[in-house]
């Protein structure tokens, strides 16, 4: 036994597979739908690669002009907005004015729409599907049927809904201020079965006239790649706290992996965080004690539902990081048709798409137990102590037989040909992925840090950097460095090996 279960804790306690499964929340190398390939290629069979190649280009220079802006912006004047927006000279009037982020931020033309169909969409879509994924495993219970997809540029995000959350749709709100990319995405979604009720806005204020007030909050609201595209931090705080007053459940914010990325997603992070428990105590001062105000301060809060596992302030922020993920996926044909690499060289079969991102959820976070409190782990001298003869030989013929395997001659992939565009078959083909148990899922309590950056694997050690919550109540986290070494812990040793970026990890209290 590579563990023993202390006996008045046992009835708690995770086997390990139920908590290796659980852990795993980064995925492989993702290939996009074949619907949205055969879209895609439908919606871009009438342009001239030369041209198309021109305005992936142009396209591409002006994703670096947002990014020079916001790397532009004063970090003392973000952080005041950002703890206490109340105190700018605006006051609370700048959260009433009209404003739409297509008018202040990036506008689309007809060209760069179709540059963005083409080059970016399938990374997009890969960002929004492994986010929301994660998400349905760490809720397991939440189906959205009302979606609000803010800054829906040509449906990245609503075609990953529909792929993670397929039968639950009822209504999806899409607010786009772009013409160009509300055709594109109609375009994109014509002849597709199954859609539910969709309507699209310009602007989050023709939304809310057009609802009424008893309607308009959402069970999900997302904004991918989109508060990087308004300049003004003032501004992206009040399209945001617009967002939250629009959200019953569940708020994901998702942005480029980039510095300036991840500085936007930890600034609405703390914004949120701040404004929620600012709330909560003026509720808690002003109500009586009595049963239902109780529950209405239990209902009031917010707290993160991932990447974090905890409320406190960022700890990478102070280790001069930033925090992002990565999703791997097989590029298609148009993107190797249009996008350039640098230097001229072929393109890759593959590339690697990082964002970063929060998912924020209303109540407050449930108290579990840790999923290691109650184990006792086994050294490597313990376990071999407890061998037999039958398990030495058995432990022989595994040597012998991967020694053979590592023989083998390496065989390097054909770089051209790429099994996903040629052959098109069914959706049901298409999406199978290595089985997973979905019954197994990681709960929202603080005892589950997250392996920021990739395991390092010397020997028969693991360095991982893991940022985790540091108390019960998840209220403060910090970022550790873990050594896991075989000798020490042979259990979760293996474990540690077989993580990657962007997974949990266990902890003990």
């Amino acid at each position: 036994m590579a563990t023993t279960l202390l006996p008045e804790t046992a009835q708690k306690v995770l086997t390990q597979e139920a908590i290796r499964s659980a852990a795993k929340q980064s995925q492989r190398c993702l290939t996009v739908p074949v619907k949205l390939r055969r879209a895609i290629k439908k919606y871009l069979r009438d342009q001239e690669e030369p041209h198309m190649k021109r305005n992936v280009l142009r396209l591409s220079e002006s994703f670096t002009q947002i990014k020079d802006v916001n790397s532009q912006l004063i970090a003392s004047t973000s952080k005041q907005l950002v703890e206490d927006p109340l105190q700018c000279v605006d006051q609370s009037q700048r959260w009433k004015i009209k404003s739409s982020y297509g008018d202040i931020g990036l506008t689309y033309t007809d060209d760069e729409t179709i540059a963005y169909v083409a080059s970016r969409m399938p990374a997009v879509f890969s960002a929004c599907h492994r986010v929301l994924k994660e998400v349905r495993r760490r809720l397991p219970g939440f189906s959205p049927a009302k979606v609000l997809d803010f800054g829906a540029g040509t449906g990245s995000a609503f075609w990953a809904l529909r792929e993670v959350w397929p039968n639950s749709l009822e209504k999806v709100n899409l607010v786009e201020p772009s013409q160009s990319m509300q055709r594109a995405g109609q375009s994109l979604i014509q002849g597709q079965k199954n859609l539910p009720l969709i309507h699209s806005y310009g602007t989050l204020q023709s939304l809310t006239k057009n609802i009424k007030k008893s309607e308009r909050e959402h069970d999900l609201v997302i904004a991918s790649y989109v508060l990087g595209e308004i300049p003004s931090l003032k501004d992206r705080i009040t399209v945001v706290r617009q967002l939250w007053d629009l959200t019953r459940d569940v708020l994901i914010l998702i942005e480029p992996g980039t510095p300036q990325g991840s500085n936007i997603i930890s600034q609405m992070r703390s914004h949120i965080l701040w404004m929620e428990k600012r709330k909560c105590r003026k509720s808690k001062a002003a109500i009586d004690e009595t049963s239902k105000d109780l529950v209405v301060a239990q209902k009031s809060g917010a707290y993160i539902v991932a990447p974090c596992s905890h409320d406190g302030a960022c700890p990478l922020e102070k280790a001069g990081k930033y925090c992002h993920f990565v999703q791997r996926l097989e590029r298609t044909s148009t993107q190797r048709a249009y996008k350039r690499s640098k230097g001229g060289q072929p393109l890759r079969g593959f590339e690697d798409e990082k964002f970063s991102f929060i998912a924020v959820r209303r109540g407050q976070r449930p108290r579990e137990p840790w999923p290691l409190d109650g184990v006792k782990f086994e050294t490597l001298k313990e376990q071999h102590a407890k061998r037999t003869l039958e398990d030495l030989e058995i432990d022989y013929e595994d040597q012998v037989s991967s020694q053979q395997a590592s023989l083998i001659p390496f065989e390097k992939p054909d770089p051209i040909t790429y099994d996903s565009d040629v052959v098109e078959v069914d959706d049901h083909e298409d999406n199978e992925e290595e089985e997973e148990d979905d019954t197994c899922h990681a709960d929202l309590g603080g005892g589950w840090g997250r392996i920021i950056y990739m395991p390092v694997r010397r020997g028969k050690q693991v360095t991982m950097d893991v940022c985790r919550s540091t108390n019960q109540d998840a209220s403060e986290g910090t970022l550790q460095r873990i050594v896991v070494t075989k000798n020490k812990n042979p259990t979760l040793h293996k474990q540690a090996r077989k993580s990657l970026w962007g997974d949990l990890w266990p902890f003990q209290k």
